[in-house]
């Protein structure tokens, strides 16, 4: 017992007790139990401290050559639930600034040119932009469809969610093909993240340590790059401005879109800050009082630079967290 042990033993163990907090209770007890017994074989049980710190060592020293084994209660009950949650709430918001800029903002700026993508009547794509123009502004009905499927996967789960989540994500496409003239292409970065959003958890779970390999990440950069160049392409014909406004933010953009397949963290975050920051200097420069110029290809441009920085940043938090999870077995 304890109590039969000498007081420099005691203060020995009480100090070791407190150095091994970070344990578990039955942890630490089978600790101090096998220390004590230590202590029980020195010469003399240990009676002075010089004895048992050079026997033993310094409580802290060896309190740090211990890790926790036994698991602690994770904050999140589920993988999917996780993947769920952090792809949610981003494509939301993109969803409300997106509806907000297609049912206001076409008030007082510029928003696409007519007939933006070049189609030609007689064609099915000139059959569609007239179908658009019939609908008049019942088109912006279609800008709430993300709005309203990107938060549905968190109060409905299972297949009756996954299920939700695909008709979202057709809803969405269809709106960007029924609209793909004008308004209904600002709706393509959505349509996106909304199917990411239904394949993402599936492929993410295809194992605890899951991460997007090369291959993904690679045709990831080379996507984003190719849309980043035709939205450049596109902006800089008729814009009245210098062309270093439309260059640099775009060569900003290319340089972390070519950051991808490194899964550095900082520049997923630096994609998706400089995508939001070019969506807004593309609105500044739509203004009547700047250039006019249309907002289409800056909001392309940093929505999809935007959604690709955010899936990466996804993926890359659930890969830390398979691994701190694994650590803990």
């Amino acid at each position: 017992m304890q109590s039969h042990l000498p007081r420099a033993a005691r203060n020995y163990l009480e100090q070791l007790r407190r150095e091994l907090s970070f344990l578990s209770d039955a942890e630490r007890t089978e600790i101090l139990a096998h220390t004590r017994e230590q202590i029980s074989r020195l010469p003399g049980k240990g009676r002075r401290k010089s004895e048992l710190l050079r026997r033993l060592g310094e409580p802290a020293a060896v309190a740090a050559g211990f890790t926790p084994t036994e698991p602690t209660v994770l904050k999140v009950s589920s993988g999917r639930q996780f993947l769920t949650r952090i792809l949610a709430w981003p494509i939301f918001a993109l969803s409300v600034l997106t509806a907000a800029l297609l049912v206001l903002g076409s008030q007082f700026v510029a928003l696409a040119e007519p007939l933006s993508f070049g189609y030609v009547d007689g064609t099915i794509f000139g059959t569609l932009a007239e179908l658009e123009l019939s609908l008049g502004s019942a088109v912006m009905i279609f800008a709430f469809i993300p709005v309203l499927f990107s938060l549905l996967p968190l109060v409905v789960h299972g297949i009756p969610g996954l299920i939700l989540q695909v008709i979202g994500a057709l809803a969405t496409t269809a709106a960007c093909v029924l609209g793909l003239a004008s308004l209904g292409a600002f709706l393509l970065p959505l349509a996106v993240l909304l199917w990411a959003q239904v394949f993402t958890p599936l492929l993410m779970m295809r194992g605890s340590m899951a991460s997007p390999g090369p291959a993904w990440l690679i045709c990831a950069s080379a996507a984003l790059l190719a849309a980043i160049g035709y939205t450049t392409y596109r902006g800089l014909q008729g814009f009245t401005g210098n062309a270093w406004l439309i260059l640099v933010p775009a060569a900003a953009l290319a340089a972390l879109a070519l950051l991808l397949p490194l899964r550095r963290r900082w520049s997923h975050i630096g994609l998706i800050a400089t995508g939001l920051l070019v969506m807004v200097a593309g609105f500044i420069a739509a203004l009547p009082t700047t250039y006019e110029a249309p907002l289409l290809w800056p909001w392309l441009a940093g929505a999809m630079s935007f959604a690709g920085g955010h899936l990466a940043l996804a993926a890359g938090m659930w890969h830390e967290r398979a691994r701190n999870l694994l650590a803990l077995l």
